[in-house]
């Protein structure tokens, strides 16, 4: 093959994200809203510049695959995202997911979720939108993998947060606090997990509001307790936040009107302190050819 275009969907944040079996594990769930990349092999040399992660996807899956760093030289990778940077919308998780699992193709080879997080967390810390279902992922190392259940088709309305936060320097500066909290990430997961098997998705929203407000402590979102009352009165399931970003989302049944909690939000002038939002579903996971 010489040339493949991939898919790869983008998060709003997790549903959980803390200190869960001793370790720092989360869960993502997969939007609508991703990366598209296209890959060729050309006879011309590529000069336009690709971005480090993207370039670091490049050779390392290549280095994976055996095939030498030469190659590259005649990759060509464009790609388009309705993601934004540095909200915690999974951006760098689908760039390069979407990479790896491109490149894969291009040379006949087919590489699973489990690679793909291999490769992944070598170059940087990874969501768990690179699998199919909704799966427990150890972000930082990529050892601890837990598929749950497949993704429901929820509504989301994503709030967009102002500024960016830089995934690598947040997890460097947040340090051990984590683990202060490590008792009410373990009470807030049992009560996640119990409730995805269940497919009770009032109690995954109990279970995430608890995660999101554990993380208030650490990394702030405007108006958050605001948010959670709007949603709850009037009746989505839950909100979540990016623990390693700036995005709130509200998550609700797919046939539910989003309008009356975008009314509210918008008469409160809570949407005044977030950049834009967004109105996406949750999708299965995981790098496809289009």
């Amino acid at each position: 093959m010489e040339r493949v275009k991939v898919y790869c969907p983008g998060s709003c944040g997790e549903l959980i994200q803390g200190v869960i079996y001793g370790r720092e594990l989360l869960i993502s769930y997969p939007i609508e809203l991703g990366t598209v990349v296209s890959i060729e092999i050309s006879e011309k040399k590529d000069t336009e510049k690709l971005t480090p992660k993207i370039e670091s996807a490049a050779e390392k899956t290549l280095e994976f695959l055996g095939i030498p760093k030469r190659f590259l030289e005649n990759i060509k990778i464009r790609k388009t995202s309705s993601l934004p940077l540095g909200k915690g919308m999974s951006s760098s998780t689908a760039d390069i997911a979407s990479v790896i699992f491109g490149i894969g193709v291009l040379f006949g080879i087919e590489l699973d979720s489990h690679k793909i997080a291999k490769i992944s967390v070598s170059i940087e810390p990874t969501d768990s939108i690179i699998f199919e279902d909704i799966t427990l992922f150890d972000s930082l190392r990529g050892e601890f993998i837990l598929p749950i259940v497949p993704v429901p088709s929820l509504k989301v309305i994503v709030l967009e947060g102002k500024g960016s936060v830089d995934t690598l320097e947040y997890h460097d500066r947040r340090g051990k606090q984590v683990y202060s909290y490590a008792d009410e990430w373990e009470e807030a997961y049992s009560l996640m997990e119990r409730s995805l098997k269940r497919g009770d998705w009032n109690g995954v929203g109990n279970a995430s509001i608890k995660s999101a407000l554990i993380q208030q402590r650490i990394l702030p979102k405007p108006h958050l307790h605001e948010i959670i009352k709007c949603a709850l009165d009037l009746g989505a399931y839950g909100i979540n936040v990016a623990h390693s970003g700036t995005a709130v989302g509200i998550f609700m049944g797919e046939r539910k009107d989003e309008t009356p909690i975008v009314n509210r939000l918008k008469e409160m002038g809570i949407l005044d302190a977030y950049e834009r939002y967004h109105i996406t579903r949750m999708v299965k996971g995981g790098p496809r050819v289009l």
